[in-house]
């Protein structure tokens, strides 16, 4: 199988294609393809690996095409996946039955004028139409993809993105530094995201402001980077939190944090499937996260109904705890809490008063993360490779 893809850097998706080179199955190959000569924390396992170069113009996009044909010439793949700038690529090829790996939940078409219009028909009504099957990250996403997109049910295929939880945990046993033991001395709230609006840190910040006044021996720990960096940090310093809020940045191994945390907060406003949370289990590592579209609840509450804005309380559910989500906006330190914030950090002040309901939950996070450990996911993958590769498959990846 050739893999197209930007880079192999630390984001979730990179996590799911290392899963795939260290529980390939016997008798195939992943080949990775790059536009960018870049490379996360991410192991990757007995596969070639060629760069190409990156595209911004329709010259740059063509001369790209050329060079991926040539490896396929050369390779001779019987399946292709790409993602983002690689879907373009890949769905572009001829000659095979095309799958799409769709990676984030894609909500409603939102389009406008000819310019919006005309590359949403050519994708969906032409490109996306010769695919065969379709694998969806979640269910909603599945469910999304039918009523939104008119894509037929029985072409659609959910796989959860796997997780190695052997490997995380040994990962998780690692010692941590004696600065970093003062940390966690105290009652730690832990957050590991990208830095970005989606990911909820400002409001959780807020949140924690409360919590602390409450409770002056707990801490907040955000792990990530990313472009919101500097509104957080100005936020900590305008709520005086400079002491109780630490930006540790961007750490190769989240998971011995994860294993020496209190309580897992995920105020993410938007996913796919969020890794992260089946990492934290994993660690056994109780989880409160918003109820967003999607994953979350199929996670923590498998086989109940989607809220989303019409939870307004905490919901106790099997595996963790499904909060209100955050109403997406970025505030400052003088605005006063939104309603969800002030149900968040009653919430989570209640929890560190009496713990009893984390516990019960720490009990129960490993055995839920082993329904998504990466061998029985992988597995899939191929179980539909094998169904297909007498057929000449072509698999792609796809995101919004």
């Amino acid at each position: 199988m050739l893999i197209v893809v930007p880079h192999l850097g630390g984001g979730g998706v990179e996590r799911v294609f290392s899963y795939l080179t260290m529980h390939i199955v016997p008798n195939h190959e992943l080949i990775f393809t790059l536009l960018e000569n870049r490379y996360g924390y991410y192991p990757i396992k007995n596969s070639k690996i060629y760069i190409i170069k990156n595209y911004s113009t329709l010259t740059e996009f063509l001369k790209s095409l050329l060079t991926f044909y040539r490896i396929l010439l050369r390779e001779k793949p019987v399946a292709v996946m790409g993602r983002r700038k690689g879907l373009n690529l890949a769905l572009l090829s001829f000659g095979s039955k095309i799958i799409i790996r769709v990676e984030n939940y894609p909500g409603k078409p939102m389009i406008s004028g000819l310019k919006g219009w005309i590359p949403f028909l050519v994708k969906t009504k032409v490109l996306y139409r010769r695919v065969w099957k379709i694998i969806a990250i979640s269910q909603k996403i599945k469910e999304c993809l039918v009523k939104e997109y008119r894509f037929p049910k029985d072409k659609i295929f959910v796989i959860y993105n796997p997780c190695d939880v052997q490997f995380i945990r040994n990962l998780s046993k690692e010692p941590i530094g004696d600065a970093e033991k003062d940390i966690f001395k105290d009652h730690v709230v832990l957050n590991v995201a990208r830095l970005v609006k989606q990911k909820g840190q400002g409001h959780l910040i807020r949140v924690f402001k409360k919590v602390n006044d409450e409770n002056p021996n707990s801490k907040l720990v955000i792990i990530g980077d990313g472009p919101l960096r500097p509104y957080l940090e100005k936020l900590i310093s305008d709520l005086c939190l400079e002491e109780k809020v630490l930006m540790l940045g961007w750490r190769s191994n989240p998971f011995k944090y994860m294993a020496r945390s209190k309580l897992f907060c995920f105020p993410s406003t938007r996913e796919g499937f969020p890794n992260v949370v089946v990492e934290s289990l994993a660690c056994s590592l109780p989880v409160m996260s918003a109820d967003c579209l999607s994953g979350p609840r199929e996670i923590l509450a498998p086989g109940t109904e989607y809220k989303v804005e019409r939870l307004r309380e905490p919901e106790y559910a099997e595996y963790g705890i499904l909060m209100p989500v955050m109403d997406r906006k970025l505030y400052n330190a003088k605005d006063p809490l939104t309603w969800q914030e002030e149900v968040w950090a009653e919430e989570i002040i209640k929890l560190l008063r009496d713990p009893r309901p984390l516990e019960e939950y720490r009990r129960k996070a490993l055995r839920r993360a082993m329904d998504f450990d990466a061998e029985k996911q992988v597995k899939k993958y191929f179980e539909i490779m094998f169904n297909t590769v007498e057929k000449g498959l072509l698999f792609v990846s796809s995101q919004k």
